[in-house]
């Protein structure tokens, strides 16, 4: 999230960039998990409320959005940090590739076969 978003501006921010993201949808059965970095001094602005209530609109209106992760941050991450969040995202999102391909395309606690 760019630095210069106040608590005023972050509906419309978050709606416009979480549109474009479900926009990537290539089908019903994708899932898309976000995570979303905000700066410490927007969440306080808004409350707890409010935000989880931004949230959950957001996410009731675009069917492929599963989740959105929120990650409070203390000041904007550096080029090297976002760098280093988006290797971490391509990780995750692989191993849990890899997990479902496991399972015979079935994901969940008892994927595993017993």
């Amino acid at each position: 999230m760019p630095a210069d978003i106040t608590p005023l501006k972050f509906r419309g921010y978050l709606r416009q960039e979480i549109e474009a993201v479900q926009a990537t949808a290539q089908n019903e059965e994708d899932i898309i998990i976000v995570r979303l970095f905000v700066l410490e001094k927007v969440l306080f602005g808004l409350g707890a409320r409010k935000v989880d209530s931004i949230l959950h609109g957001v996410v009731a209106k675009c069917p492929n959005i599963q989740r959105i992760e929120l990650e409070a941050l203390a000041r904007p991450l550096t080029q090297d940090e976002m760098q280093e969040a988006a290797n971490d995202a391509q990780e995750t999102l692989q191993a849990l590739s890899d997990r479902v391909m496991a399972s015979g395309g079935k994901l969940g606690p008892d994927a595993g076969g017993n």
